[in-house]
C-alpha cells in the first residue's frame, strides 16, 4: 500500500471498528501491562479501545498511510489517551528490535501484501510480526476471505463490482483469503501445534446496514480510483463504469 492509499469513505468505513467487534478472540488473554503492536492500524479506532484495556501498559499503532495515522493521533487527542502512539511504518519492515511485544495484531492487513516472486506477502508480514514478538507472546491476525461473500437478492452492478474487486486483486497479486491464515502462520515459522484458528461470519442485514454499506462500498470505488484503474487495465470499458453503484 502506498502512504495515500486511504480515501474518505475508507477511512469512514474503518472507524466503526471497535476492539469488541474485532478483537474480541483474543481480548480475554490481555493483561494491564502488556505492551501491545497494532498494525494496519488505520484511523486508531480499535487501537484506542485496546489501550484502555493496558492501561499500566503501552500500544503503537502502525499504518502505511500518513493519513490514517494523522486521523489516528486525532483521535487520540480528542479521546485524551496517553499511553498510545501511532508511526507510519510497514508490516514488511518493522522499525522495532526484535522480541519487542506481548501482543502483535493486525485486523485485514495480510490479505493486502503483495506477493513477489516465490514470497507470499501475507508469510512475510507474518514472519516480521513474530520477529517482534517476545516469545511466549501472541501473534494475531483477522482476516476475511472474498471467496465466502454472499449478497442476496441479485442488484445490477453489484456483482459486477465484486468481480472487478477480485479482478484488481489478482492485478496486484495480494491474497484475499483469510482462510488461508493458518496455512500463512505455518510457512511464517510457527509451531502448527501453537496455531489457533476460528471463523465468524459478519451479516449487514437490516435496511439501515444494508444502505450504509452499500453507500461506503460504492463510494470507495470511486474514490479509491478502482474504475479508473479498471478502464486503465483493460478489465471494464468507459461505458460500463456507469453501470456500477454510486452512493
Amino acid at each position: 500500500m502506498s502512504k495515500d492509499v486511504y480515501s474518505s469513505s475508507m477511512l469512514q468505513t474503518y472507524s466503526v471498528r471497535t476492539a469488541a467487534n474485532t478483537s474480541a478472540y483474543f481480548m480475554p488473554r490481555i493483561e494491564p501491562d502488556m505492551k501491545i503492536l497494532d498494525i494496519g492500524c488505520g484511523p486508531g479506532s480499535i487501537t484506542l479501545d485496546l489501550a484502555a484495556l493496558v492501561p499500566q501498559g503501552t500500544i503503537i499503532g502502525i499504518d502505511c498511510s500518513e493519513t490514517a495515522i494523522n486521523s489516528a493521533r486525532e483521535l487520540t487527542q480528542n479521546r485524551g489517551v496517553n499511553n498510545a502512539t501511532f508511526q507510519v511504518a510497514n508490516v514488511l519492515d518493522l522499525p522495532f528490535e526484535d522480541e519487542t511485544f506481548d501482543i502483535v495484531c493486525a485486523h485485514q492487513v495480510l490479505i493486502h501484501l503483495s506477493n513477489e516472486s516465490s514470497k507470499t506477502g501475507a508469510v512475510e508480514g507474518l514472519k516480521e510480526m513474530r520477529r517482534v514478538c517476545k516469545p511466549g507472546g501472541l501473534v494475531c491476525a483477522r482476516e476475511c476471505d472474498w471467496r465466502s461473500a454472499v449478497i442476496h437478492p441479485a442488484i445490477p452492478g453489484v456483482h459486477e463490482s465484486m468481480k472487478l474487486v477480485e479482478d484488481l486483486t489478482a492485478l496486484r497479486q495480494t491474497s484475499p483469503y483469510g482462510g488461508l491464515a493458518r496455512s500463512w502462520a505455518e510457512r511464517a515459522g510457527f509451531n502448527p501445534a501453537d496455531v489457533g484458528a476460528s471463523a465468524v461470519a459478519v451479516y449487514y442485514s437490516t435496511p439501515a446496514e444494508v444502505k450504509w454499506w452499500g453507500d461506503t462500498m460504492a463510494q470507495r470505488l470511486e474514490q479509491g480510483s478502482s474504475l479508473d484503474t479498471g478502464v486503465k487495465e483493460g478489465l471494464i470499458s468507459e461505458s460500463q463504469t456507469h453501470q456500477f453503484p454510486r452512493a
